[in-house]
């Protein structure tokens, strides 16, 4: 191996390293700015001016340097050691922050300055030695050859790069997954040193010569020196074309979010797209950089090819919103589906950014080595890498504070095109050495050409709202009938954020980034009228806060974080012991849009007691210094880019500390789109701070947990929605009864007490909720064991509390699709024979109830007697649906007469049904017995019951019988379930309840 293609393989590992290390700043920094947008935007300024700092620190003395590859091995070895010290680091800065000095500043201005200004010192040290490598390294190798310095300049550059675009999904997609942040932090701090030690050794074997001019000489040499107006014009290029990249840059990764959503891992595929066509571009220039001729106008040339590439990705941006539908419609929700979804997302992210990215890579080359010609020497390398970086810091913070705000996203692609323009049209002006009329006259129309392209595209691409807020990602649908009924439409700072009215009920449907993150149907906007069903998200938006209120019926100050439609903290506000609410909101134009919904949620702007605190959670409460009777976070999904920051044990440990005694904490999670095991990580992060909690279904895939800040968590007050306020409000909606507020109760502490216990908490620092929710969602998994808790006929987590509730007596429901309530209100409709408005289903569940009972006042045997099982088991579950720990005696009654009459009935029949009677009355000796016999024919593939309810029912009966073993010997059924997936909570929660009673058992265990 040559000794430049060494260089260049240690290059790929070290720009890995370096990505690595901005993945997961960027993750770190979210937690403590609030959003992962912002953190983007500050990680990529702060990575970026510190490399522009230290490239033209080194470009300074760059030609005094002996033996420049020993000096980047050094920067490396002390990159490695920072990284290695990084989450410690971290860690200690922000303890003191949250501590000392946000309580001491108090929020406004200065606290925010405080802290960016200390999250950008976090990563400013690093960033400025990661500058001074590339100038290092270059310097080295140019130093070890007198021959073509512009291919090494562009093979370095394209290593490195090349690197860097594998190392941002190296972490993304691998790392962080395995070993978690302050692991991934790791990897990439040994990777600085094991390229620091390979690189030292080598140059030591083989010392370069010390002829420290050996590179100006070389190039003097090898080209006519470029005049000082030519030098300074290449460096002003080097400064414009950053800026105009990284305006694409921000405008890309703002656009694709809206196609690719707004997920962590899309910002990950997103930049290492972007960095990819640098290291393409630099790669393919490799053998023009070292050619003299014409060089000036090859840049003009590349220049204005990146203007038209970048205007032209207009265009064929919008198409790609149906190409993401058509991989929708292509891939099935599987593994291998979801990871042709990846690629395909990272298709769309080259097609969108590679042409013009390319040319991106092409400039930096082409600067150098043209700069080489001036006396400077090597110290070009510095001044133009250095220059070249401060103009990316520049791009960045005018996209982001002026232009987006300012002309919006179409129109921010289009200026930095124009730029790219100007710069190509300015190059070839200064390249003419003959008379300017002659030469310049097809140059300047092909100029003149390129603005009109680029203009051509800006005017003709039509960004249609309804294309851009179709939550393509999600719905494989890229509609554009949506734009008549826009009703609200921004680019905010961390999102764009829409309002449309929904066609079929003449709602309103608020979104980030095209995901619905609140709904609410007409009859809000209206006087009360016929009361109906809750309708869209209505039941969770006004739910979830009273819900957790009736926990804390005194409480006095309350937050809710997240505004959404606004309808939270009204209804909280419709409390009249209230005196204070305060509405957490990172992103303004969410509140803008939410008025939308008034007067629906009048009193969140209309009461003097609501105000809002536009900042993130963490910081809010660190410097408020107020304490909070109830708080009540109600963000968006978790699978959103740093969302899922409001969901872990640090989150709740640090929230805890502002409540005041006797507090109540809620959280909102949705169990659609999310598997057990992730729900579950959300359940132990708050179980590792809250005392006790009980979780609450507030719609068909929406659950509450409210916990208690110390000791046991109160009784309900449903009182609370009998203030005058809200019961106005849900004068809209049926009443709710008493039976319908304690079916809506999943769980609570102690049916999770021996599950929570062993880690697996969702953490800042290993993300489970990050790396598994957007995989999740597109598989479309749900949390089915968290569904079936309250959910089944004889509610797991019921038979383990010992929590009874009779059979429901109102023939109707308030929160549709909620298993147990539907249970409820069929069996109060079968019961009473009321099918006034009943559903074409219920209709039929009763004319089998009754076919049911007249077979069992027959004497005739039936033909099939598993089909007669199952037959008494869906009457049965009928008839007695959402009840627990009470059988319906009558019914039972007849069941067991009908087999006193059919003595010869098969023992198995019996024992299924003593089962499922046991279980309905918990009799559990009952139920014990007939496993026995029922488990005993399964052993031999002769099912009475279906396998799930067998073994749910079994191991609940042993372990309530204390016939542990026999528990233990129950439970493979349970593990082996083939209907449920590798993630669910009734295998994990069973298991755990078998090892708190008995003690590990290794080989029981195993299989789960």
């Amino acid at each position: 191996m040559t000794m430049l293609a060494f260089l260049c393989l240690a290059f790929v590992v070290s720009g890995a390293a370096g990505l690595i290390y901005e993945s997961i700043w960027t993750r770190y920094l979210g937690l403590l700015v609030g959003h992962s947008a912002y953190a983007q935007v500050l990680v990529l300024v702060i990575f970026l001016g510190g490399m522009s700092l230290g490239a033209l620190g080194v470009g300074r003395r760059g030609e005094r340097v002996r033996h420049p590859l020993r000096w980047y091995a050094a920067v490396e070895v002390v990159v490695g050691l920072i990284g290695l010290l990084f989450h410690d680091i971290f860690v200690w800065t922000t303890h003191v922050l949250y501590d000392s000095v946000f309580p001491s500043l108090g929020p406004g201005a200065l606290h925010v300055v405080v802290k960016w200004s200390v999250a950008a010192l976090l990563i400013l040290p690093q960033s400025v030695l990661l500058g001074a490598t590339f100038p290092l390294m270059t310097a080295g190798a140019l130093r070890r050859s007198r021959d073509g310095a512009g291919r090494k300049i562009s093979l370095l550059y394209f290593a490195n790069s090349l690197g860097a675009a594998v190392g941002v999904l190296l972490a993304g997609f691998y790392l962080i997954d395995i070993a978690g942040l302050p692991g991934t932090l790791l990897a990439a701090a040994m990777a600085n040193i094991a390229v620091a030690g390979a690189v030292f050794m080598a140059d030591r074997r083989a010392p370069a010569s010390d002829d420290e001019s050996a590179v100006v000489s070389t190039e003097a040499r090898t080209g006519a020196e470029v005049s000082a107006s030519i030098r300074r014009l290449l460096l002003v290029v080097s400064f414009g074309t950053a800026v105009s990249s990284f305006i694409y840059e921000i405008g890309w990764i703002r656009m694709l979010s809206l196609v690719l959503g707004a997920a962590t891992h899309s910002f990950e595929l997103m930049l290492s797209a972007f960095i990819l066509g640098l290291a393409i571009g630099a790669f393919v220039i490799r053998r023009r950089a070292g050619d003299d001729t014409h060089a000036l106008m090859r840049l003009a040339r590349v220049q204005l090819a990146m203007g038209m590439l970048a205007a032209a990705t207009l265009p064929v941006y919008m198409r790609s919103f149906q190409w993401m539908a058509d991989f929708m419609a292509a891939f099935s929700r599987s593994p291998a589906g979801y990871t042709a979804f990846s690629l395909s997302r990272y298709a769309i992210c080259l097609a969108v950014m590679l042409p013009a990215t390319i040319c991106a890579g092409m400039t930096l080359p082409l600067i150098t080595r043209l700069l080489l010609r001036g006396p400077n020497g090597e110290r070009a390398l510095g001044q133009v890498y250095g220059v070249n970086t401060l103009g990316s810091i520049v791009g960045v913070a005018l996209a982001v504070l002026v232009v987006l705000p300012t002309f919006g996203l179409k129109w921010m692609i289009v200026l930095g095109a124009m730029i790219d323009v100007a710069l190509g049209a300015w190059l070839i002006t200064a390249s003419a050495d003959r008379p300017r009329a002659r030469v310049l006259r097809r140059p300047a129309l092909l100029a003149a050409a390129a603005g009109a392209l680029v203009l051509l595209f800006g005017v003709s691409t039509r960004f249609d709202r309804g294309v851009l807020s179709s939550g393509v990602f999600r719905y494989g649908v890229a509609r554009s009938t949506a734009t008549p009924n826009m009703v609200f439409f921004s680019d905010g700072r961390t999102a764009t954020v829409t309002v449309r009215r929904i066609p079929a009920s003449n709602g309103l449907s608020l979104a980030t980034n095209g995901k619905p993150d609140a709904s609410l149907g007409p009859e809000w906007f209206l006087p009360p009228a016929t009361p109906t069903r809750f309708t869209h998200d209505a039941s969770t938006q006004t739910l979830v806060p009273l819900v957790a209120l009736a926990h804390v019926p005194q409480a006095r100050v309350a937050a809710i974080i997240g505004q959404g439609s606004g309808m939270s903290s009204h209804a909280l506000l419709g409390a009249r012991g209230l005196k204070r609410v305060v509405t957490i909101e990172l992103e303004p134009e969410m509140v803008r849009a939410s008025r939308a919904f008034y007067p629906a949620n009048r009193r969140v702007f209309d009461d003097p007691r609501s105000s809002f605190a536009y900042d993130d959670a963490r910081s809010y409460f660190a410097a408020a210094g107020e304490r909070f009777d109830l708080i009540v976070s109600e963000p968006s999904n978790p699978w959103v880019a740093g969302v899922s920051g409001l969901f872990t044990t640090e989150f709740y440990g640090h929230v805890r500390r502002y409540m005041n005694p006797g507090g109540v904490f809620a959280q909102w999670v949705h169990v659609s789109e999310m598997h057990d095991g992730l729900v579950l990580s959300v359940v132990r992060a708050l179980a590792e701070n809250f005392p006790d909690y009980a979780l609450y279904n507030v719609s068909n895939h929406d659950l509450l947990i409210v916990a208690s800040k110390e000791g046991r968590l109160r009784a309900p007050d449903w009182s609370v929605f009998a203030d005058s306020a809200v019961a106005e409000d849900y004068k809209r909606v049926l009443p709710i009864t008493p039976e319908m507020f304690d079916a809506l109760r999943v769980a609570d502490a102690s049916t999770f007490a021996p599950l929570v216990g062993g880690g697996g908490a969702n953490s800042d620092f290993y993300p489970t909720l990050d790396l598994g929710a957007e995989r999740s969602r597109y598989l479309k998994e749900e949390a089915s064991g968290f569904v079936s808790l309250s959910g089944d006929r004889y509610g797991l987590a019921r038979l383990l509390e010992q929590r009874r509730a009779v059979a429901g007596v109102t023939p109707y429901t308030v929160v549709g699709g909620v298993p147990r309530l539907e249970a409820m209100e069929l069996a109060a409709r079968v019961r009473g024979g009321n099918f006034a408005g009943a559903d074409p289903t219920q209709v039929i569940a009763a004319g089998r109830v009754r076919a049911t009972r007249r077979m069992l006042a027959t004497g005739e045997a039936p033909i099939d007697w598993r089909a007669w099982v199952e037959t008494v088991r869906d009457a049965e579950e009928t008839i007695a649906g959402g009840s627990a720990g009470v059988d319906d005696v009558a019914f039972f009654a007849e069941v067991h007469r009908y087999l006193e009459r059919h003595p010869t009935a098969p023992r198995e029949a019996r024992a299924a049904v003593d089962f499922l009677h046991g279980l309905a009355s918990w009799d559990y000796p009952r139920s014990a017995s007939a496993a026995n016999v029922l488990l005993d024919a399964a052993s031999r593939g002769d099912f009475w019951l279906s396998p799930d309810l067998l073994g749910d029912g079994a191991v609940v009966a042993y372990l309530k019988s204390g016939n542990l073993a026999a528990a233990r010997a129950a439970y493979p059924l349970v593990a082996g379930s083939t209907t449920r997936g590798e993630h669910d909570l009734r295998r994990e929660l069973l298991g755990a309840w078998i090892l708190a009673a008995s003690g590990p058992h290794p080989q029981e265990t195993a299989s789960r």
